[in-house]
């Protein structure tokens, strides 16, 4: 907790925007394991009727999450960022520049969708893939950076 000079004590969780920055590439990485299953498991065609829609098939579990993370993905690096930059004297990233650097992913779903639309194309998996593959590379190089620099905070529990 901290206080202002007006007596006002405020709790400071502003540290725990790098979890939904993390959240990222570990999202990836469960995708890609439900990739590989659901891959294994259309092996058995007759049995589950799959057919080809794997990836459309993996997006029923991890679709709204995909999305809800590639559209907060900017605002979360601004968050955290802002909090390194007041609180470490080892890092200070420039909290506007960081965010910018993670909106590509969010840029790149909403084009994606734009072109989805006006094509005609009932493929509405699309854009939530494309505008969450871009944002992993940043947040897996945004969160080695962030623990290089400043280390990972301790968890809450």
């Amino acid at each position: 907790m901290s206080s202002s000079e007006s007596g006002y004590v405020r709790r400071s969780h502003d540290h725990h925007h790098w979890y939904w920055v993390a959240a990222i590439p570990v999202t990836f990485l469960l995708w890609l394991v439900a990739l590989a299953w659901l891959a294994v498991a259309s092996q058995f065609e007759s049995s589950f009727g799959f057919g080809g829609s794997t990836v459309q098939l993996s997006l029923v579990a991890l679709g709204i999450p995909f999305a809800f993370l590639t559209a907060y993905f900017p605002l979360a690096v601004y968050r955290d960022a802002s909090y390194i930059d007041r609180t470490s004297g080892q890092w200070a990233p420039n909290p506007m520049r960081q965010a910018l650097l993670a909106a590509p992913g969010l840029v790149v779903a909403i084009l994606v969708a734009f072109i989805v639309v006006i094509s005609g194309n009932s493929q509405f998996s699309l854009p939530v893939i494309a505008g969450f593959l871009v944002s992993v590379p940043f947040a897996t190089y945004y969160i080695y950076r962030r623990r290089a620099r400043v280390g990972v905070p301790d968890v809450p529990w």
